[in-house]
């Protein structure tokens, strides 16, 4: 008699990394690396568009193109995530793809900034929305026990990107016979295989046709019920949104975006500011990045034992101090350590902030929790990067260090609220 439940609990254990959920981790990583990985790289667009295309705009104006994109991304996001609850990834996988093969594609014809902030701005970040976030819960969905690891994993694709874009963009735009024009198609042709593997391998897990309560013979066999029970479209379950750990953990994640992505896009320019040679500056933005996937990963493994929120809290205050440490690299040494160090806490917080959400909601709602947070930071996402633009020219990359280390360190503090809100005990596993 108790052979059978040892039994079935070692079934359980493996059955949630199935060949299915295997292959959604890894369309979701290739999907995660074109996607936000490329959106990662936009340090080299923002230095570049300032000396070429651009030339008569400042920089906070040019930011705008990176901001509008995140905000796209973000923002759609709380949609995307229910449309992902009720209809499935098929059709928004597919569409998302298209269209982000088709914005970079336009953006090689941009001459105006009118027409970058339509190609690369707008049509860029809806699409890009249509694949982060349902790619996200979907590996939520299939990975409860390890979800920490699992979001890890899979966004150390965008880290990967934000490695290898910048690179890849750097060297083309050097060549005479390329430049800009061709970049772009390059890089598009490039996505086009990558984002195909990610529509082919991401799915949602199988549910099974008779739920729970549905009769059984004696014998173990289903009883065909009166009325087939297909997979209801679910109701949007919007009771979580007043849950509030949900709200005070988007309210901690919005402060936090005031200021962390002004080191991913500004490290570039800072570096030229200072002096240091400009192949180095491209560089900074691979390096943060770099550090980020090791950011992203290992955390998130960490936070499977010791709390999400437990370590999103640690790491988010982290790169508060970091952020502020930003202006005393004044050497090539101290650049390298603060690239590599922000980049790796500031990735935790990428990582556990999608890992936090899903702790929130329930798995009828990952993709509605883990949108209405993604979402929540969109304004101040958009509003971050030109601010930070504006602080840079017009004060100086102190100032621009202050605003980013504090909006981190307040966040900080939000997250610790939202962890209290959960459990009281000081060495609670949240």
């Amino acid at each position: 008699m108790t052979t059978g439940n040892p039994g079935k609990q070692c079934q359980k254990v493996p059955s949630e990394y199935t060949p299915r959920a295997c292959f959604t981790i890894l369309g979701s990583f290739t999907g995660m690396f074109c996607t936000v990985g490329f959106m990662n790289s936009f340090g080299v667009f923002q230095e570049y568009y300032g000396k070429e295309q651009l030339a008569d705009k400042s920089a906070s104006t040019i930011a705008w193109l990176g901001a509008i994109s995140i905000f796209c991304i973000f923002f759609i996001s709380v949609f995307s995530g229910q449309l992902l609850d009720i209809f499935g990834p098929t059709w928004m996988l597919c569409v998302g793809s298209l269209g982000t093969v088709f914005s970079l594609m336009m953006t090689s014809l941009c001459k105006e900034f009118y027409q970058f902030i339509l190609a690369q701005g707008i049509l860029l970040g809806i699409s890009l929305a249509l694949l982060a976030c349902p790619m996200l819960a979907l590996v939520g969905q299939h990975v409860k026990v390890k979800r920490g690891a699992a979001l890890g994993i899979v966004l150390g694709g965008s880290s990967l990107g934000g490695v290898v874009w910048p690179i890849v963009i750097n060297e083309l735009l050097q060549k005479p016979t390329i430049r800009f024009g061709w970049t772009m198609r390059i890089v598009a042709l490039i996505m086009i295989p990558l984002l195909s593997l990610s529509c082919i391998c991401c799915r949602p897990p199988k549910t099974s046709p008779t739920p729970a309560q549905q009769p059984v013979s004696d014998d173990g066999e289903a009883i065909a019920a009166e009325e087939p029970s297909y997979p209801s479209v679910p109701k949007t379950d919007l009771s979580v949104l007043t849950k509030s750990s949900l709200q005070i953990s988007c309210l901690a994640f919005f402060v936090i975006y005031f200021g962390m992505f002004s080191p991913f896009f500004f490290t570039t320019s800072y570096a030229v500011a200072e002096g240091f040679s400009t192949d180095l500056a491209f560089y900074t933005t691979s390096i943060v990045n770099g550090a980020s996937f090791f950011g992203r990963v290992l955390p998130g493994i960490l936070a499977d034992q010791y709390g999400k929120f437990n370590c999103c809290i640690v790491f988010t205050f982290l790169s508060g101090i970091i952020a502020l440490c930003w202006t005393k690299a004044t050497s090539v040494g101290g650049l390298v350590i603060f690239s590599l160090a922000y980049g790796f806490t500031s990735g935790a917080i990428l990582s556990l902030q999608q890992a936090c959400a899903a702790q929130v909601g329930t798995p009828p709602t990952i993709g509605l929790t883990m949108g209405t947070v993604m979402a929540a930071t969109s304004f101040s996402a958009m509003a971050g990067i030109p601010i930070s633009g504006e602080l840079a020219s017009g004060y100086g990359y102190l100032a621009l260090s202050i605003y980013s280390g504090v909006s981190l360190l307040i966040g900080s503090g939000l997250l610790a609220a939202a962890r209290f809100v959960q459990s009281r005990k000081l060495l609670a596993v949240v």
